[in-house]
């Protein structure tokens, strides 16, 4: 809805950068490791510091940014809006597999 239906190449890349830069790096990845520090029952500090370790010695970002921003770009111009969950749920099961 911000950004609009159209599949243009701006707004494409307006929603990707989105998609990586804000909702990502700021919102979904740390989530996650909060989650996992609720489940595997360490503290969110512990939870923050392991994100940062990941990203500053891991390459986690850089292996989010090589598989998702390609990924994002295929589903904000060419998969319907009707398939972009299932789509983007396919891709999903092989970035875990990745991770493991």
């Amino acid at each position: 809805v911000i950004f609009g239906a159209s599949t243009d190449v701006f707004t494409v890349l307006q929603k990707v950068c989105f998609d990586l830069f804000i909702q990502t790096t700021l919102v979904t990845l740390p989530v996650a490791y909060m989650s996992k520090a609720l489940i595997f029952q360490y503290s969110f500090g512990e939870a923050l510091r392991r994100y940062k370790d990941d990203v500053q010695n891991h390459g986690l970002l850089k292996k989010y940014f090589l598989l998702w921003g390609p990924v994002q770009c295929v589903t904000f111009s060419i998969i319907p809006e009707h398939w972009r969950v299932t789509f983007v749920a396919c891709i999903s099961f092989f970035w875990l597999i990745i991770l493991s």
